[in-house]
């Protein structure tokens, strides 16, 4: 009886499994994360509350000195070591408290049920409210301004890439967002984002509070793209939310994210493929 393998499976085990990979966790100095270092590469600052396993990316809230590249050693060029930098900016406002470096209390936290808690009680993000420097109200269309943040990704080797994001908020903050990406020929929007939380209350309150990770997959707030880089110029996704009611509807927030390069065979590994299938249609 012959033996048949899905292709999926086949390709696996002539490329292996593993892939190269940045997974990086915002970290805050609030509720007891630890302050970062004033000055310098915000990768190198101890972080109280950083993901097991995960980089650091470890920022005071709303100092704007402290939003500064962090560079991470990285084997994206699969064939060796690349760094790769990882700079937030907010664009189009001025004011510091437009910043976020958020991490949330034990009272909060304590509505979360899943592993990982490190990763969702904090985030790097937007406020918009116009009381705190933001831009305001924006329903994505003609009414209002956008609050911008983007994150530039600098020293991409060229290739394929996946993107994952988390937004999610152990308290109240939660809606929806827009986001775009430049990968050197401009912006290009992307399917919209969402944020969720875990508290009950809040103003506006969420219509459903997630506590798991399903719950955030589910509910959308677990954000997957891919991309194509040409090894030159940086890549730029640019985030903003659909503020349209303040207080939570008006902040955003991004947990931290996990990028993949997406390996691709090698011509060998591609004529063994190929003797394979031959082999295959021989019996």
């Amino acid at each position: 009886m012959k033996k048949v393998f899905p292709a999926s499976l086949l390709l696996l085990a002539l490329t292996g499994s593993s892939q190269a990979a940045l997974w990086v966790d915002f970290n805050s100095n609030q509720d007891g994360g630890g302050n970062s270092n004033t000055a310098g590469d915000p990768s190198l600052s101890a972080a109280a509350h950083n993901n097991s396993g995960w980089n650091s990316y470890h920022a005071n809230h709303e100092q704007i000195a402290e939003f500064a590249p962090a560079t991470y050693a990285t084997s994206f060029a699969l064939t060796g070591a690349a760094n790769v930098t990882i700079t937030p900016a907010w664009p189009n406002t001025t004011d510091q408290r437009v910043q976020q470096s958020i991490d949330r209390g034990a009272g909060n936290d304590n509505n979360w049920n899943d592993s990982d808690l490190n990763l969702v009680t904090d985030f790097i993000g937007i406020d918009a409210r116009t009381g705190n420097g933001g831009n305001g109200n924006w329903d994505g269309a003609a009414a209002g301004t956008p609050t911008l943040m983007t994150l530039t990704l600098g020293g991409l080797s060229a290739g394929s890439y996946n993107w994952t994001s988390y937004h999610h908020d152990t308290e109240n903050v939660h809606g929806t967002f827009r986001v775009q990406i430049d990968t050197g020929a401009g912006l290009t929007q992307l399917a919209d984002g969402v944020m969720t939380d875990s508290s009950q209350g809040g103003n506006p309150t969420s219509a459903v509070t997630v506590n798991d990770f399903a719950g955030m997959a589910a509910q959308g707030s677990i954000y997957n793209t891919s991309f194509t880089t040409d090894g030159v110029n940086d890549v730029v996704l640019e985030f903003a939310p659909y503020a349209n009611t303040a207080v939570h509807a008006q902040i955003w927030g991004m947990n931290g994210f996990q990028l993949t390069q997406v390996p691709e065979p090698s011509s060998s590994l591609l004529g063994l493929l190929g003797a394979l299938l031959l082999l295959r249609r021989r019996r």
